[in-house]
Order: C-alpha cells, then sequence, then structure tokens
C-alpha cells in the first residue's frame, strides 16, 4: 500500500523600497504548506527551518499550523527545511529551497513591491503504514485551522504587503507551483550536507583566525616582558 501526501514548500519575499536599511531590503517567508492551502498538521509534527549562519538562532522551530516563518535581509541563500513526519518516523525528509528576492535574477533590480513567490511541489510518499499511521493519514485536514488571522481582499490591485501577516500572504498568494521531481531527494540531501560542511567550514575558519589573533597578542606581551626584565637586570 502507497499514500502520497502533497506538499509546497517555498519562500515569498517583497521589497521594502529605495529607503530601507541597507542590511533589510527585503521581508520574506519560507513555508510548508498542503497543496490548496490545508492545514497538514495531522500528520506533520513539526518542520525546522535552517537558515544563514549569518542569522541569530539558525534553526528555526515552527511545531504547529501554519509552518512558516518571517524574516529580514538583504541577500539570497538556500535555506534547508527539514520536515518530521508523526508516528514512528525518526528521521526528517530534508529539502533544500534557495531564498529567491528578484524577479531578473541577472540584474538583481527591484521593480516593484509585488512579492517574489518562488514555490517548489513534492509528495510524501508512505508505503505499507502501520495501523496507527494509517489512521493518521486517512484523518481529513482540520479546516478550522485555515482561517487567517483576518480575511484579505484578494481584488485588491496593490495590497499593503508589508502590514500582512505571515497567514495572511500565504492566504493572498495562492498556489502557482511547479512540478519537482521526488527522485531528487538524494541530491538534495547532498547539498544540504555540502552547505552545512561549508557553515561548519567557515565557523572553524574564524575560530582558528581568533585563536591566532590571541597567540600572537600573547607573544607580543611575553616579549615586552622580557625586555622590561632585562632592562632591570642591567
Amino acid at each position: 500500500m502507497q499514500i502520497a501526501k502533497p506538499i509546497i514548500y517555498g519562500t515569498i519575499a517583497t521589497w521594502l523600497g529605495r529607503r530601507s536599511d541597507e542590511k533589510k531590503t527585503h521581508s520574506w517567508i519560507c513555508y510548508v504548506r498542503g497543496a490548496n492551502n490545508e492545514d497538514l498538521s495531522y500528520f506533520i509534527d513539526k518542520v525546522i527551518f535552517v537558515l544563514h549562519s549569518s542569522f541569530e538562532n539558525t534553526n528555526r522551530v515552527v511545531s504547529q499550523h501554519p509552518f512558516v516563518i518571517a524574516e529580514t535581509g538583504w541577500g539570497q541563500f538556500d535555506i534547508i527545511i527539514k520536515v518530521y513526519l508523526k508516528g514512528d518516523y525518526d528521521q526528517p525528509l530534508i529539502a533544500v529551497h534557495p531564498l529567491k528576492l528578484y524577479q531578473n535574477q541577472t540584474q538583481n533590480i527591484p521593480l516593484t513591491k509585488k512579492p517574489v513567490v518562488s514555490e517548489q511541489y513534492d509528495e510524501i510518499v508512505f508505503i505499507n503504514p502501520k495501523p496507527e499511521l494509517l489512521e493518521i493519514l486517512n484523518a481529513k485536514p482540520n479546516q478550522e485551522n485555515n482561517q487567517v488571522e483576518e480575511e484579505v481582499q484578494v481584488d485588491q490591485k496593490e495590497p499593503d504587503f508589508e502590514q500582512m501577516t505571515p497567514a495572511q500572504i500565504l492566504k493572498y498568494n495562492q498556489p502557482n507551483f511547479t512540478v519537482f521531481d521526488i527522485n531528487e531527494s538524494k541530491a538534495t540531501i547532498e547539498k544540504a550536507i555540502q552547505i552545512v560542511s561549508q557553515d561548519i567550514l567557515a565557523d572553524y575558519k574564524r575560530k582558528n583566525h581568533q585563536l591566532d589573533t590571541e597567540i600572537q597578542e600573547l607573544q607580543i606581551e611575553y616579549e615586552n616582558l622580557q625586555n622590561k626584565l632585562s632592562q632591570t637586570q642591567q
């Protein structure tokens, strides 16, 4: 028996305008959601979004619907998304999604404040699930959790995205995904490992450089003390 559950993950970024801080040029969200914006918490336990090492708290844990985080910044990078399933599953499903800030990726010039949406479609396939997990998978999504905090009029020409909550932005931007080949999961995991390895190496080099600097300072201080001692003996 096989049961497939479709999911969509991606990012929505909004340019904050020409007067924005140079290090906070965009606000953006990253999320995991159902193909029809339904609540997936009936079979997803939690989602961990792993951000670039320049952010504080690089591991963002979301354990309830909606599975979404919000941030501000200026640079594009790959976000590692770890999806933990309910039931007898210890290891997460891992995906890597690039944060996209610009419609024109070659010029990196924002033209309007219309959000830049970048999404991917995938399917989680359960093979011969245990009875307790099968019951969970056959349950219907909780429709009550799909309501956003406030209704958003989708017929507005230019809504104020800066004032909207992440849930409202998700509601406004209906799924517009491209098909993602599930067979690429191995390459995705390898890419995630590579990104994590690069961050660890960069952190090691930074700490090693700091240690070298401290050793040099101690050597200079030691030489100064030796000189003072020699002058005293003379």
